[in-house]
């Protein structure tokens, strides 16, 4: 899996699912509220953190366009279904 913190949104986009992203996100948070991380690590991790939800939420905002468009598209038209 791409790191997202070494790489730009869109390169993601192109190699890391929303659930991988998600699980990734989740096991970090596990890990800052474990504790027993060094202040730095601590900051690395929430700062890779906040990253990840940036660009899961881009990608739930993408779907969301997406469905929107699509219902758009596809919604019989009103004439039609009289």
């Amino acid at each position: 899996m791409a790191n997202p913190k070494d790489s730009s949104p869109k390169e993601d986009a192109e190699s890391v699912s929303f659930e991988d992203s998600f699980k990734r996100l989740s096991e970090m948070a596990e890990q800052l509220e474990a504790g027993g991380l060094s202040l730095a690590e601590a900051t690395s991790r929430f700062e890779e953190g906040m990253k990840l939800v940036q660009f899961c939420n881009e990608l739930l905002s993408n779907a969301e366009q997406k469905i929107t468009e699509l219902k758009e598209t596809y919604r019989p038209n009103s004439a039609l279904a009289g």
